[in-house]
């Protein structure tokens, strides 16, 4: 099959009215990617108002930076990077455990990274990426969030823990429309199709009189973003055992969005660029790790974008992360976007995982699957799926190292599938 045609490649340089027209549009596609993880992040850590504004200000300048510098200097191709999901499980579930211990680990995890590409074992790691395993992290991640999405989804809060029954059925409807509306339209109009929804259900909510906008009025127009918590590193070894699990996943998540984007673009260049954005994807990590951040990966979502615009140019996207970059001086418009109410963000979030689980799905069955492969799958999925509903009173007499690890359906899934994929059911050599 011919390559696609682009109007402009992936090193050609737009002239500067349309590269920021380019780069305003990858700014509106990653903005609900950003949004979903400060709400969920913002509310395990029990963030104030003014914290979550600083919070949303420094995931707009660290996703902005790295988004800038990967399509410059690092893996060099037209991809947005931000918040990874699979750190943001393990961000959740160590928020119990303080702030302090979330810095530790996240910078230790990406200390991990940068030592792996440094010494040249990366490939190592990308030799246990096998289908099996990177079909399964997808799913994972997908149904490890779905304690968190249900709390959201049915309005539960402080003032009602049992939540309510209209919210949770406005929320579905949010997720319904989000994915027919990614079916049905075309164009520009369908890479957005999340934000529309987005944007449906905020206004829903504002009509139901179930927003909150003094915080609009109480933000600033320019203010530089500071920091929302000290800088105070924990290394507990359990928290750095589980970050280190989850920078797997990111490795992962990072090898199929350059590989998908290699495909597209310009695959001579692959080789480096992976060793390159990983190196980078380490070095946010720490940087991340001392703001108290979510780490940072690059997303997939590219290649759907670039082949509905015919852009391939990487400098449009980094016009994309200096745009982010500007957003974050600019408090009124980071409270304007954290403004969304967590059910419209639930259920944004619920409709891209049901895509994600679709992909995971795709990459298992790629190949001819065999009864092996069935409990290879099935069981890392069942198993890390039940461990992220163990009741809390369960929870609360288990061992608090233990826990970490318990209670992470990801960091249970992954193990798994590593061990069954590469030992206790690892495939015959044929004689």
């Amino acid at each position: 099959m011919a390559p696609p045609q682009f109007i402009f490649g992936i090193d050609d340089r737009p002239p500067l009215r349309y590269a920021l027209l380019y780069g305003l549009q990858w700014a509106v596609i990653i903005f609900p990617a950003l949004i979903v993880v400060s709400h969920l992040s913002g509310r395990a850590l029990q963030l104030t108002g003014a914290q979550e504004v600083r919070y949303f200000q420094l995931v707009l300048l660290s996703s902005g930076l790295m988004t800038a510098l990967q399509c410059l200097a690092g893996h060099r191709y037209p991809l947005l990077d931000g918040p990874s999901t699979a750190l943001l499980l393990t961000f959740i579930t160590l928020a119990p455990r303080g702030i302090e211990t979330i810095q530790g680990g996240t910078v230790a995890g990406g200390a991990i990274l940068v030592v792996l590409v440094l010494w040249g074992k990366l490939d190592r790691v990308v030799e246990i990426a096998t289908p099996n395993v990177v079909g399964v992290i997808l799913m994972l991640i997908a149904f490890t969030l779905l304690p968190h999405l249900i709390r959201s989804m049915t309005g539960m809060s402080a003032a009602r823990p049992e939540g309510e029954g209209l919210i949770l059925i406005i929320s579905l409807f949010l997720v319904v429309l989000s994915a027919a509306l990614s079916h049905w339209l075309s164009g520009f109009a369908r890479t957005v199709s999340l934000l529309l929804g987005i944007g449906a259900g905020t206004t829903l909510f504002g009509i139901m009189g179930r927003m909150e906008c003094s915080r609009i009025a109480a933000a600033g127009w320019l203010s530089p973003p500071g920091f929302w918590t000290p800088v105070k590193l924990g290394f507990d070894w359990t928290a750095v055992a589980a970050f280190a699990i989850a920078y797997l996943a990111v490795v992962v998540n990072s090898l199929g969005s350059l590989h998908g984007i290699a495909k597209l673009t310009e695959p001579r260049r692959l080789p480096e660029s992976i060793s390159r954005g990983v190196l980078l994807n380490g070095l946010g990590g720490i940087g991340c790790g001392l703001l108290g951040l979510v780490g940072l990966v690059s997303y997939s979502m590219s290649p759907g974008v670039i082949l509905a615009n015919r852009v391939a140019s990487r400098f449009a996207v980094a016009w994309c992360g200096a745009i982010l970059i500007v957003a974050a001086f600019v408090p009124k418009l980071a409270a304007a976007l954290a403004l969304v109410p967590p059910p419209v963000v639930g259920a944004a979030l619920c409709s891209a995982m049901g895509a994600q689980v679709g992909a995971g799905l795709a990459v298992v069955t790629s190949g001819m699957p065999s009864i092996r492969d069935y409990f290879v799958v099935g069981l890392p999925l069942l198993i890390g799926t039940m461990v992220s509903f163990l009741p809390e009173p369960f929870m609360a007499v288990v061992n608090p190292s233990i826990r970490i690890f318990l209670g992470n359906g990801l960091i249970v899934g992954i193990f798994l599938v590593l061990i069954l994929e590469h030992l206790v059911m690892r495939k015959r050599r044929e004689s």
